[in-house]
């Protein structure tokens, strides 16, 4: 039986080889704002599976400085690389997410801000970009303030919120105890990040808010607080970004099963329907994904269940870049040549530069 040779050495090259194509994975950008008169910069991290595949993306709103942007984006990033697959134990800890940057909310005018932000900041995004699924907005002191203040909004756009240190507790403290502000939280699906430290100027503010919030906590809104006792309020939001990004993706980590699992793909496709449910969002397992686990299961030498799975691939993504140059070689690697023809066929129609096909394609050639 021929070896295959779909290996994560060449996964990992795809990722190196889309870099080294000059493909850019930050931006800065700019938005006229029509609500507050002015332009605004807009920084873009986006993630390194972006340019080979058709995934949807959680989107991640950073606040402040965009120094504290560019520390959140490095540590989303390293947390959701693939790099338990080597052990065959879990695809990522966290989803690949885009992260995006903006400016302090002015304490002033906080609602033309969140007009920018949901009318022009979402949109320019999904527009240029990519369209998400999951929002999660982020900020600190002010900033942190703004995100409490979105929270509340019923009409909110985002699924998630990490706030740390915010600013104004009193008010949200008096919000929270109006029955009607209450029962609008309970009813929705989202999670709720709050960060206090005993060093901090807010504390004692921020030990009550916190205290409010635990009273409404329900099956629909998940919330958790952290209290530190050696941050100052510069560090506070760095130390607390690891433990936010996993309370905010706790749900989303697929744990591969043991070798002698002969269901893996169903088990992966059952893991994102009960996400979905949980949020309330249709997730849909992301495309390279589906790659990653291709990998997992010929290792294990379970050929029909990886065939299985990247059918389900196309199924959910048509535009699918690699998943009939997989197919292709898979069959070849057990004789059928009739349908690795087939499947690279399909590949090189959908990308004729798909390399992995191409060389599928002189493998085939040299067996006539």
């Amino acid at each position: 039986m021929k070896k295959i040779l779909f290996i994560l050495i060449a996964i990992i090259q795809l990722n190196a080889i889309a870099q080294e194509a000059n493909r850019q994975f930050v931006f800065i950008d700019t938005i006229q704002s029509k609500y507050l008169n002015q332009k605004e910069v807009v920084q873009i991290y986006l993630p390194s599976d972006y340019y080979h595949s058709n995934d949807k993306f959680p989107l991640q709103v950073v606040l402040g400085k965009y120094a504290r942007t560019k520390m959140y984006a490095s540590i989303s990033e390293y947390l959701s690389s693939s790099y338990h697959i080597a052990e065959l134990k879990q695809l990522h800890t966290i989803p690949e997410s885009i992260v995006v940057g903006l400016g302090h909310a002015p304490k002033n005018n906080m609602g033309n801000y969140r007009k920018f932000v949901c009318n022009e900041v979402l949109p320019f995004i999904e527009k240029k970009y990519r369209e998400t699924h999951y929002k999660t907005l982020v900020g600190h002191s002010l900033d942190g303030e703004f995100v409490i203040h979105e929270l509340l909004n019923e009409s909110s756009p985002f699924n998630a919120y990490y706030s740390t240190a915010p600013s104004n507790s009193e008010y949200f403290i008096e919000e929270l105890n109006k029955e009607n502000r209450l029962l609008s939280l309970k009813k929705r699906m989202i999670k709720l990040y709050l960060v206090a430290s005993q060093k901090d100027y807010f504390y004692k503010e921020n030990l009550e808010l916190i205290a409010a919030f635990k009273t409404i906590v329900n099956n629909l809104f998940v919330f958790k607080a952290k209290v530190t006792t050696s941050d100052t309020h510069h560090t506070i939001f760095p130390t607390s970004i690891i433990d936010a990004l996993f309370f905010m993706y706790e749900d989303w980590k697929f744990d591969i099963p043991d070798k002698d699992a002969a269901n893996t793909v169903q088990l992966f496709l059952k893991h994102y329907n009960q996400l979905s449910e949980k949020l309330g969002l249709k997730i849909n397992p992301p495309e390279f994904d589906f790659y990653l686990l291709a990998y997992v299961l010929n290792e294990r030498n379970q050929t029909e269940e990886k065939i299985e799975l990247l059918k389900k691939c196309k199924e959910l993504y048509p535009e699918a870049l690699n998943a009939d140059a997989y197919l292709a070689r898979t069959y070849y690697s057990i004789g059928d040549l009739q349908n690795a023809k087939i499947y690279n066929g399909y590949a090189l129609t959908l990308n004729p530069q798909n390399e992995f096909a191409k060389a599928t394609k002189v493998i085939l050639e040299n067996e006539e």
